[in-house]
């Protein structure tokens, strides 16, 4: 697989995961215990200016972790528009978040977050490799010849 193509399946794996909790967040209303655990934070404010309840605290936290997953995986895709190649670094870096968040779906979210970091990881772990082959098959430019002055210069 070519680093491109691997890039763009991770960076579509975070703009899927964020724009997913967005949709879902927005419509699917809270029932049973969750609507009285909701209803329980709304009450109690955050002991910081401006004053916000928790749940609004716990729901700023969440959009804007989503807002930052989009990002993050539109950055992938622009990093590999028209054909350009991210670099190592670029790569090694969404490797490691990817990998980070996988780990705390893991320990901490449901199954969809889970596969899709799963894939995301996968995917930037399958750039990265493909980056070193490429690194390695790639021609090496040839040696430049050093420079001389003329004698008596």
């Amino acid at each position: 697989m070519r680093v491109q193509t691997a890039t763009r399946i991770g960076g579509w794996a975070f703009v899927l995961t964020g724009a997913g909790h967005l949709i879902l967040d927005t419509l699917l209303p809270s029932t049973g215990d969750l609507l009285v655990l909701e209803r329980q934070m709304a009450r109690v404010l955050f002991p910081m200016a401006p004053s916000h309840s928790m749940a609004d605290l716990l729901e700023g936290f969440s959009v804007t972790m989503s807002l930052l997953l989009i990002g993050q995986g539109l950055s992938a895709l622009l990093m590999t528009r028209h054909g350009a190649t991210p670099e190592r670094q670029q790569v090694v870096l969404l490797l490691a978040l990817s990998l980070t968040l996988l780990v705390t779906a893991v320990l901490l979210l449901p199954a969809p977050p889970i596969v899709l970091m799963a894939v995301a990881t996968v995917a930037f772990a399958l750039a990265l490799s493909a980056s070193r082959r490429e690194q390695a098959t790639a021609p090496r430019p040839a040696p430049q010849p050093a420079h001389r002055t003329p004698a008596g210069s």
